[in-house]
């Protein structure tokens, strides 16, 4: 099965330390956030979350990857927007399995 069907990443939007940690919780996601944002940190941690959840560490690179380059145009907004904004700010990511957003999802219609 290919990967894109199955383990999703959203990037969030700007946030500090504290956010990350209440998305995590809210959501179940694994959550982190960018400061610099920049593909190779990107790619080593969902490298590292695919290993622990034992999803396909290969399809999920190419799926980083290829995000990357659809949204390289909004990466470089992100960029400049990290520059202009204060120290604790970060870009924040979730990514997770086609389960874990599904129950996202179901939580969120349930408020």
């Amino acid at each position: 099965m290919e990967v894109a069907s199955v383990v999703f990443l959203h990037f969030f939007g700007f946030g500090d330390p504290l956010r990350l940690f209440e998305l995590e919780q809210q959501t179940g996601l694994w959550v982190r956030g960018f400061r610099p944002l920049q593909l190779d940190g990107l790619l080593q941690w969902s490298q590292r979350v695919a290993s622990s959840q034992h999803w396909d560490c290969d399809a999920l690179q190419h799926q980083v990857m290829g995000l990357w380059m659809e949204r390289a145009d909004q990466i470089r907004r992100w960029q400049v927007g990290l520059q202009t904004l204060p120290q604790e700010q970060v870009l924040v990511a979730g990514l997770g399995s086609h389960g874990d957003w599904s129950r996202h999802w179901e939580r969120m219609l349930q408020f």
